[in-house]
């Protein structure tokens, strides 16, 4: 596309993932033209640029995959229960070849600006190649997990090794054999990193702020019995990850209490979940680990325990060990994290007690003293949820900026929708649900769909949340939190809170409440006609 250029379309999209995807295909079939971006040089989001070893994905197979088309079900099959990052990537092209989505797009470009014309009642959205796209609609679909934590540390620039970034892998992954490798985070990413560095690397050093707790993942190959799932119970299956308060295909409850069980019972539930993997342990041993302290006291007890037989050294152990509530951090599940430590060519520096202070030309000084390495891995996440917004520059009516907006945190309906930002809607948005995303996406770009689709057919032009409505989501956001374990966030740095980040405004970033009393709330907004929502014809209209 030429710099300077000047399009228009009815809707501009963001976003080439799951988010961005499912939204250029709903949107383009209501027959609305639709430009869409994305900064990667294809379709994938974040599985494009999530490339390091041992990158999977944490939801079961059967349902990190869309379910709009019995077809698409039918005719993809991962070979993993947990698939691999090459698989997902593979299946977000396959999706978008299926469809024709590409000649929506135009990739390998950032959105720098999107500003509402308060003149024409449109959209001027911009990349950083100059090309500007007056649209009706505004929808981003970047996902929870997009803009990329770069720390700044001194004398970073002057290292004379080489420095990664799991968030931006290589396409053409890094020979680490024999090398000395420094992990900075111990999130998701630096748990299914280390492994894979372990066993090849001359010497891996792991720099740890905040412990975790590592459950197995229990992947295997898919088998006959899986895809026999797929096919002829995914009713069922739908069923489970539209009432699971995750969007996982587990039943809503197992219809027991971790406080109301008998010890020798509780252990060999905790055992078998922990056997099981995944998200098992969290959501199918009992009904009241996430919600009461003393069960989840006791879930912590035997994940201590565990860590303890696994990680020999005693000293090693008591670092990597958490003393916070499981689940107040996004939790991970990975497989040799902890066994890794248990090589003689694999340590770990507890930055709490031991600060960096500065890169130096060979390696990490901390407090303590000096660390060579040939190269630094930064397994340091995302600034989540708000993070993709706050980098551009968003202007509503007045000429108001998310930026300000959002100074003291995030202000949505529903995750959806922003007041004073007319016909911008979100998938996946800031106080949207954590949960497994695929599923999320479909239900979210679905409403979103079906709103543009009513405000067509109504000859509504602006629709935006009232600002009551905004302000009673963000305190019912913020309500759920204070009242289940997430409240700790802040305490352990967790994303969910923004603590991750310094400087960044603390508020909760997600909701906590449940996919599926979500969806309910969803349904019941629509069903009423959009209750929450100022629809209005002229910008004279709009009443604060």
């Amino acid at each position: 596309m030429g710099h300077d250029r000047v399009g228009t379309a009815d809707a501009v999209v963001i976003g080439a993932g799951f988010c961005g995807l499912y939204m250029t295909k709903r949107l383009t079939e209501l027959g609305l033209t639709v430009r869409a971006f994305d900064a990667g040089q294809d379709v994938g989001g974040v599985w494009n640029w999530n490339r390091y070893p041992g990158a999977r994905t944490d939801s079961p197979q059967h349902t990190y995959r869309f379910t709009f088309a019995e077809d698409l079900l039918a005719e993809w099959e991962y070979s993993e229960k947990f698939p691999p990052q090459p698989e997902v990537l593979a299946y977000l092209r396959h999706v978008a070849d299926a469809y024709d989505l590409r000649r929506h797009y135009t990739f390998g470009v950032h959105i720098d600006s999107a500003v509402f014309d308060e003149a024409t009642g449109t959209w001027t959205v911009t990349t950083d190649q100059g090309e500007q796209v007056r649209a009706t609609y505004l929808v981003t679909g970047m996902g929870l997990v997009s803009e990329p934590i770069r720390p700044s540390i001194d004398g970073l620039e002057a290292f004379g090794g080489q420095v990664l970034y799991t968030t931006s892998w290589p396409h053409s992954s890094p020979d680490l054999a024999g090398k000395r490798v420094a992990i900075i985070g111990t999130g998701s990413s630096g748990i299914q990193l280390l492994p894979q560095v372990a066993g090849i690397a001359a010497q891996v050093t792991v720099f740890q702020r905040t412990p975790n707790y590592v459950v197995p993942t229990g992947n295997r190959p898919v088998n006959d019995e899986d895809r026999e799932e797929m096919r002829a119970r995914y009713d069922d299956v739908r069923r489970r990850v539209r009432r699971h308060p995750a969007g996982f295909p587990f039943e809503q409850q197992t219809g027991r209490l971790a406080v109301e069980t008998p010890e020798a019972e509780r252990e060999k539930i905790f055992e078998e979940m922990w056997n099981r993997g995944g998200f098992s342990f969290l959501y199918e041993s009992f009904d009241d680990l996430v919600t009461n302290l003393e069960a989840n006291d006791l879930a912590c007890d035997f994940l201590r325990r565990k860590i303890a037989s696994i990680v020999k050294d005693p000293e090693t152990a008591r670092i990597l060990t958490p003393t916070y509530p499981y689940g107040a951090k996004r939790p991970p599940t990975g497989d040799g994290y902890y066994e890794a430590f248990n090589l003689p060519t694999v340590s770990v520096v507890d930055i709490r007690a031991n600060p960096i202070t500065n890169i130096t030309p060979a390696g990490i000084r901390t407090t303590e003293g000096d660390h060579e390495f040939d190269v630094i891995v930064f397994a340091t996440g995302f600034d989540a949820s708000t993070g993709s917004f706050t980098r551009m520059d968003i202007r509503g009516r007045d000429g108001r900026t998310l930026n300000a907006h959002w100074e003291s945190g995030p202000g949505t309906y529903l995750g959806l929708a922003v007041h004073g930002f007319p016909n911008l809607f979100m998938v996946a948005g800031p106080q949207s649900p954590f949960a497994n995303l695929p599923p999320g996406a479909e239900q979210e770009g679905s409403w979103i769909a079906d709103c543009i689709s009513h405000m067509r057919a109504e000859g509504i032009r602006f629709m935006e949340p009232a600002a009551t409505a905004e302000k009673e989501w963000t305190q019912h956001v913020n309500d759920v939190a204070e009242q289940s374990l997430m409240i700790h966030g802040e305490k352990v740095n967790s994303w969910f809170t923004g603590a991750n980040i310094e400087g960044k405004p603390r508020a909760f970033n997600v909701y906590f409440g449940g996919a599926h009393v979500y969806g309910d709330k969803l349904d019941a907004e629509a069903a009423a006609g959009y209750p929450g929502f100022l629809r209005y014809q002229n910008l004279t209209e709009v009443a604060e």
